[in-house]
């Protein structure tokens, strides 16, 4: 058979053939030309070439699966097929809750029995990828026959050149989706993990202008070489590796690392900017392919519009539409500092290049903001030698005469100063390199050892716990990094931050205190590393309700991040975020507004209204609305947090889970009590699932629940629930708490509803005596505690003593929420029940008498009773007074039964 040659040919053939023959046909058809090869594949993967029956999802040669069932996800139609396996859209078909997938079932034939033995640990490793832009690994298995799959977000979207072209989005535009590209592509080398095909087809981007980046890591988990890290180029790389996206390395067979994904961004960042290609390697052999990408500088991007203005000037103006601007003008934006970026980005020589993707955002992040950035064009002295290299011969035969003009050059000293100039700061990037080279295998060994706890051969049956895998890691981080304190430091924040999101804050702490004084250590006390420790000693410090160092370290690490990184960077969003909870922890409301507003202020323009981000600062304002009692603002912005995380994260992540029980808590305070339970219920359900049920926040739920059977009159469940969970947060957050206090005033309400006086009076001592310790004086849970004990001290006959709780609380209930809040009516009424008792009837009536009409109100049970208890004093007032028809007449009045 004659072997096609043009790509709608292979396309075609490859089409009409069977799944199992269509490789192999591909590599015979493609054997001297690989750049064609990638192109079938990749064309073969895309979606618009995944549907050849008029837009119903098929394709020739995948099987028909609709309707079949992996796991608790069913089949709903073909999406295509790609070099490793099917994909079809799935949806979830378990009655627990709707979610639509990508289902990858890989060809058995790709993986050796090597390489399936280790998926499902690979699998889980993905998995824990969490960021907003990565399409999410939720799940996966192997069915009857041995097949192994993979469940996946679904992304509805398209490849980011097209999505930037159609927008036809500016420089700046397409810069900004590049950071955020980068920052998952960071976030997965944080991990480990590296993608090795960031190709704009990779890269979808959502409709609400997301970027997302599909298959990440999964050609490191198919990859069959030993240890995951080299890719030679033979036929059978062509799917891993797309040519035209290729690095150097994967190019030569060298070995993999973080820098092959550094030069891969700057090819795409080459493409975004400029729409031209770097090379152009249709038609190849190779042999020539490798050469021109491992030996062939590629142009400036400047330069190669430029080219296209000389060449084609209708199609260079075409590109330049798509970037909103004229040919000539996008040439004069990509002269400078972005054809410096892209070009240091894809240096030949991994060491020269970036030395993280970090490191590559920032300095694109520096052009956005006019700032002087790190990237500079290649010392003439390295191209002189490469050339040297290339072309010895040629050289020597010239290096004569060479000498000689060089001997009677007037600037042959100053040419030597600069040579040794661009040797230092050769040298100064090769050490750098190098640095990150041994940074990334000291993580890697440092992890493989650290889960060697939960090798068969160690736990020997046990069933080992994430606790005893994050504890072995703590062990081992003095022992084995005492030479990297940079990376000591780094994995001792990561593993206390862990520790934090599993609710342990006394094993984070000494962890995070020694992270940060190595890095005040390795980097100076004023660095970006001492801020994020800073940010991370922060949450511990709040956790444990330390709320005045951790205010301090707040403070210190915003002016850090704002010196440092400027005012409207992601890092200063951080901090004034970390700032806005402790703020609020302390009920400084108008301060934790405006900080909460600063963080969604730069979150929002720098990552978009839909990013996974935003959804903390609407909490916090959501809180400080909720507060004050505008349920209608809690509400909502609790809601539009919930949407986003339910797109990004899923149902069963915990911060949906979190939003989840916030809404329940305003829907209970708005005295719905019926769709508050349902929402309750739900949340702790998820909790107890995700989280356990002895983490802080399935406690805190449970509590609030517990509330809500209080307001219901189901006083011997909400005990139950109540004792149960202070025993909890004895354990989980320490015998002297601001949670076991809430727990203590939630009993000791029961009691005074049941009349057990002097049970509830025990009860609110222990919980003021605890508030006092941890909360600022005026704080409202110190005032509602002074107010209970108030009322059991009226109760008991002691107006004297309740005079001297109450009319604190009346101050605060003031300050904190205004005169015309229930908790100040409250408030007055008791504190006015006990002048009257001591005889000052006249100043209290007209106290009583107002409160009274705005408590009855009121649909909560709390404030009904309430009410029922200012009626009481109302008519023991005029009783005292020989006057008991004077109480009727006002109650007639104003309508009340």
């Amino acid at each position: 058979m004659t072997q096609p040659k043009s790509l709608d040919e292979v396309l075609r053939v490859a089409q009409s053939l069977a799944p199992q023959e269509r490789m192999s046909f591909i590599l015979r058809a493609c054997e001297t030309d690989p750049a064609l090869g990638a192109r079938v594949l990749e064309r073969l993967e895309s979606r618009q070439e995944w549907s050849t029956d008029g837009g119903q999802g098929r394709i020739d040669g995948v099987a028909d699966r609709d309707g079949q069932r992996f796991g608790p996800y069913r089949i709903v139609r073909n999406l295509g097929q790609g070099g490793m396996g099917d994909v079809f859209l799935a949806e979830r078909d378990d009655d627990q809750y709707r979610q639509q997938v990508a289902i990858k079932l890989v060809r058995r034939g790709v993986l050796s029995r090597a390489a399936q033995s280790r998926l499902k640990l690979e699998r889980q490793i993905l998995a824990n990828l969490d960021h907003p832009n990565i399409a999410r690994l939720f799940d996966g298995g192997t069915t009857q026959d041995g097949t192994p799959y993979f469940v996946m977000e679904y992304i509805d979207g398209e490849p980011i050149d097209v999505y930037c072209d159609r927008l036809r989005l500016g420089v700046s535009e397409r810069l900004q989706l590049f950071v955020t590209i980068c920052g998952a592509v960071h976030r997965a080398h944080q991990n480990l993990v590296v993608h090795r095909d960031l190709k704009p087809s990779n890269i979808m981007v959502t409709k609400s202008g997301v970027p997302k980046l599909l298959d990440f890591g999964i050609a490191k988990v198919l990859d069959e070489h030993e240890g995951g890290y080299t890719l030679a180029v033979t036929q059978l790389d062509v799917r891993v590796m797309t040519p035209d996206h290729a690095s150097p390395e994967q190019i030569s067979g060298e070995a993999i690392t973080t820098a092959s994904d550094t030069y891969v961004l700057g090819v795409l960042l080459y493409e975004l900017i400029s729409g031209c290609k770097p090379f152009m390697l249709a038609g190849m052999r190779l042999a020539d392919l490798q050469r021109a990408i491992c030996e062939t500088d590629p142009p400036p991007p400047s330069f190669a519009v430029a080219a296209w203005m000389r060449n084609r000037p209708q199609e260079a103006e075409a590109i330049a539409a798509n970037r909103s601007v004229s040919a000539a003008k996008l040439r004069r934006e990509l002269s400078g500092d972005l054809d410096n970026i892209v070009l240091m980005a894809m240096r030949k020589e991994p060491q020269r290049r970036y030395g993280s993707v970090e490191h590559l955002a920032s300095d694109v992040q520096r052009h956005l903001q006019q700032l002087p950035i790190l990237a500079r064009s290649d010392a003439w002295t390295y191209r002189t030698a490469k050339f040297v290299r290339r072309h010895a011969v040629v050289v020597a035969l010239g290096a004569s005469l060479a000498i000689a003009m060089v001997a009677f050059s007037v600037s042959s000293y100053l040419q030597s100063q600069r040579i040794l100039h661009e040797r230092d700061v050769a040298n100064a990037e090769r050490e750098r390199a190098l640095a990150e080279r041994q940074r990334a295998e000291a993580v890697s060994s440092f992890l493989i050892d650290s889960f060697k706890v939960a090798d068969p051969a160690h736990a020997r049956g046990r069933e080992i716990t994430a606790r005893e895998i994050l504890d072995n890691g703590a062990a081992r981080i003095a022992q084995g990094l005492s030479a990297q304190p940079g990376l000591q430091a780094a994995l001792l924040d990561t593993i206390g931050n862990v520790y934090l999101n599993l609710g342990m804050p006394s094993a984070a702490r000494p962890l995070v205190e020694e992270g940060l004084e190595k890095r005040r250590q390795a980097f100076g006390k004023q660095s970006l590393e001492v801020a994020q420790s800073l940010g991370t000693l922060n949450r511990v410090f709040e956790a444990q309700e330390n709320f005045k160092q951790a205010e301090t370290t707040a403070r210190e690490g915003l002016v850090m991040n704002q010196r440092l990184s400027g005012p409207k960077s992601l890092e200063t969003a951080s901090s004034w975020c970390q700032l806005g909870r402790v703020l609020y922890r302390i009920y400084k409301l108008d301060e934790a507004d405006q900080a909460y507003r600063n963080c969604l202020d730069i979150r929002t323009f720098k990552l978009g209204a839909e990013n996974d981000l935003i959804t903390s600062p609407l909490d916090g304002l959501a809180q400080i609305a909720h507060d004050r009692s505008d349920y209608d603002t809690a509400e909502r912005l609790y809601r539009q947090a919930l949407q986003i995380d339910e797109r990004v994260h899923g149902f069963d992540h915990p911060q949906y889970i979190f939003h989840l029980h916030n809404i329940a808590t305003v829907v209970h305070d708005r005295g719905d009590l019926v769709t508050a339970r349902t929402l309750y219920v739900r949340a702790i359900q998820l909790y107890d699932k995700v989280l356990g049920p002895e983490h802080p926040e399935s406690i805190l739920a449970l509590s609030n629940f517990g509330q809500l059977l209080i307001d219901q009159g189901e006083f011997d469940a909400a005990k139950g629930i109540f004792e149960n969970a202070l025993g909890k947060d004895r354990k989980v957050s320490g015998p002297r708490s601001e949670r076991v206090g809430y727990d203590l005033t939630r009993l000791g309400r029961i009691a005074y509803a049941r009349r057990q006086l002097k049970e509830a009076q025990a009860y609110y001592s222990e919980a003021l005596d605890i508030y006092a310790g941890v909360l600022p004086a005026a704080h409202p849970y110190i005032a509602a505690a002074n107010f209970m004990l108030g009322r059991v001290s009226l109760a008991l006959g002691q107006p004297a003593q309740a005079q001297t709780f109450l009319e604190p609380a009346v101050a605060s209930f003031k300050t904190n929420f205004g005169e015309q809040s229930l908790w100040f009516a409250n408030g007055r009424a008791a504190l006015a029940h006990s002048w009257a008792m001591q005889g000052h009837s006249k100043e209290a009536e007209p106290v009583l008498l107002e409160s009274y009409s705005r408590i009855a109100a009121s649909p909560l049970l709390d404030d009904r009773e309430m009410a029922r208890e200012v009626r009481g004093w109302i008519e023991e007032l005029y009783r005292s007074q020989h006057r008991p028809e004077a109480a009727a007449e006002y109650f007639s009045k104003i309508g009340a039964k």
